[in-house]
Parts: structure tokens; sequence; C-alpha cells
């Protein structure tokens, strides 16, 4: 049964692109599987929330015995993880770091078991005459990470059994809650009798009791609700949205009037700087700005030097650019729109 499909929008930017393509042929691998299992249920695309903490979920698929949680990697490349399982990307000869999608998958799961338990009174009723409350242990939360089907996998010391590409998900999905059901029932306890050391831990691992179709019930109706409530609080009102707008216009504007009357005073002071620039190999403050091979520079006067002139905005501090106007220059900021009158060249000066 498929719970919810994927419905985020299809990012324009090549790296969300890769995510949203790997995600959505995960996707279709749980569609095509289990659509029409009335025992598995699955969610794409999720969030949850507790506690001021979210866990963003590319796929969740909940059985009889638990909940499997799917983290899509997109690799155009190779993926390599060490015996420290620490993971590294390869692509067109470079090598980068990144984060371990295991342990993000873990995270995610551990998030998602807590909200479980915070509810698990309404969700599982107690047992041996209400005396017992089931609650969601740890060996129901199980994590995969799958690799895009051009990825290359590369297990250098180390092999994670989470680790596969996206074809091969489904298959564990599938004997895991094999694994489960041979636990249970009379046939689990004749298991049980004819198993050896090694398997009779394999079957301790997977003794848990299966989900009733009421719990199962449950479980969709809470951890959908959920969901919805989350992205909710995550989208912000019409009306917060202009409240934010007016509020950084304001001080945007304001710094353009400012601009406007600093050009004016500049004019009439006969070109004086409000910049305070000074030469950083001598105390003069007799500095111009002129532009050379590499851009803009600062030049002393006295003494020759020169040094670069600062590229950031003084309002945000984002990435600005230099505007010359006569003997004047200006920094303009595309990210907050604030021009500032940055320094006046002295009369004499030969820009070029």
């Amino acid at each position: 049964m498929i719970v919810k499909e994927k419905e985020s929008p299809r990012p324009t930017d090549a790296m969300g692109k890769a995510g949203y393509e790997a995600e959505k042929q995960m996707a279709f691998f749980l569609r095509r599987a289990f659509a029409e299992s009335p025992d598995v249920m699955v969610f794409n695309d999720v969030m949850y929330q507790r506690n001021g903490e979210r866990a963003q979920i590319d796929h969740l698929v909940i059985h009889r015995f638990g909940f499997v949680i799917v983290e899509s990697k997109s690799v155009t490349g190779t993926v390599e993880v060490n015996e420290h399982l620490e993971f590294v990307r390869k692509s067109g000869g470079r090598r980068s770091g990144m984060r371990s999608p295991i342990e993000q998958g873990r995270l995610q799961a551990q998030l998602l078991q807590d909200l479980l338990n915070d509810a698990k009174e309404s969700l599982r009723p107690k047992k041996l005459f209400g005396k017992v409350q089931p609650y969601f242990g740890d060996e129901r939360f199980t994590v995969f990470v799958a690799i895009s089907d051009q990825g290359v996998i590369e297990r250098n010391g180390a092999n994670p059994p989470e680790l596969m590409k996206a074809e091969r998900v489904v298959k564990e999905i599938v004997e895991k809650t094999n694994r489960y059901q041979q636990t249970q029932g009379v046939k689990g306890l004749v298991n049980f009798l004819a198993a050896g050391k090694e398997k009779t831990k394999e079957l301790e691992e997977h003794q848990v009791a299966a989900f009733t179709d009421a719990e199962m019930e449950s479980i969709k109706a809470f951890l959908t609700e959920q969901c919805k409530a989350t992205v909710t609080a995550k989208r912000p009102t019409r009306t917060a949205v202009a409240a934010k707008a007016v509020t950084a216009e304001k001080p945007v504007r304001e710094k353009k009037e400012v601009a406007a009357k600093q050009e004016i005073a500049a004019d009439e002071a006969g070109g004086a700087s409000p910049s305070g620039f000074k030469c950083g190999d001598c105390p003069s403050t007799d500095v111009e700005i002129l532009y050379g091979r590499y851009g803009y520079y600062l030049r002393c006067r006295a003494c020759e030097a020169k040094k670069t002139v600062p590229q950031k905005c003084e309002v945000c501090g984002s990435k600005a650019k230099l505007r010359k106007k006569g003997n004047r220059f200006f920094r303009d900021c595309e990210s907050c729109a604030a021009p500032v009158l940055l320094h006046c060249n002295p009369v004499s000066a030969e820009n070029v």
C-alpha cells in the first residue's frame, strides 16, 4: 500500500535534480513491489518533528514487524567506504568526503522511534490484562542506504550491510520480513527447536510480536497526521511572508536614501572620502582606488604600496561589486540592494 507518494517539486539545480531522480527511482521500486500489499505501507518524502528537531525521510516502509528507513543517494561516479565507515565520493578524478548516509538514516530512525514511543499508549494497547504496555524497541527499526543505478560502491575494508544498490532494497525488505515471520506461532517454535547456535541467535534477533490490524491502522493515521503537522508548521503563512518582506525592505530603503545623500554630500564637499582607508605599510591615509589587470586595487600615494579592495558588503556581509562614478566609488550589494559610498579619490588621481 502506498500511503504517500513523492510530492515535492523537482529542483532546478543540478545536484537537487540528481537527488530527486534517485528518490523517484527508489519510490518506483517500492511501488512496484508493495502497491497492492495489505501488510506493507510506504511513505515517500516525509518529515517529522519532535522537540524542535526534524527528520526528513526519503522513504519509510512499515511492515508487520517494524519500520525500514531508506536513504536514497544519487551517485554518478563511485562512493567509497573504508574500514572506519568513512564515506568518500569519487567523480571525474576528484575525491570529496561526504556525511555518512548510514548515520544520517540512524538519526532519522531514532527520532521516529522516540516520536512513536511518545504516543505508544494510543498506538499499542496494553497486554496481559492491561498490565504491560508494549513499546517500539530498537529491533523494529532498520536502515538501508540506496545508491542510484549509475553509481558504483567501492567497499574498501568495510562491508556495511545497510549500503546497497537501489534495486536490491526491495529484496532486502522482503527477506527481513520473512526472518521475522520465521519466529511466529507454532512454526516459529519448531524453528527454534531445530536451530543450531548461529540460527538461534538470528531467530532471537527477529523474535518480536507482529502488529495487529488495529495497530497498523493507528500507526498509519498517527504518522500521516504528524507529517501534515510538521509540513504546516514549516510553511510560513502569507501574512508572515509579507511582514518579513516589509521588515526587510525598510533598512534597504533607508540605505538607498543614505547613499543618495552621500552622493550629494560628496559633491558639495569636493570629494572628501568617508572610507577611512589607509595604507597598511605606512601611516599615510593619502590613498586612491585604481583599476589594474586584476580589477580594482588600493594604492598609497606616499609609499606606492598596493593592496586589494575588500569585496564584502558592510550591511549584510555578502559579496558586493564596486561601482565608479567620477572620482567616487560605491559598493553595490545584490543581496540586500544597499549601495554604500565607499571612497572618493583625490581629484588629481589618474584612474584607468
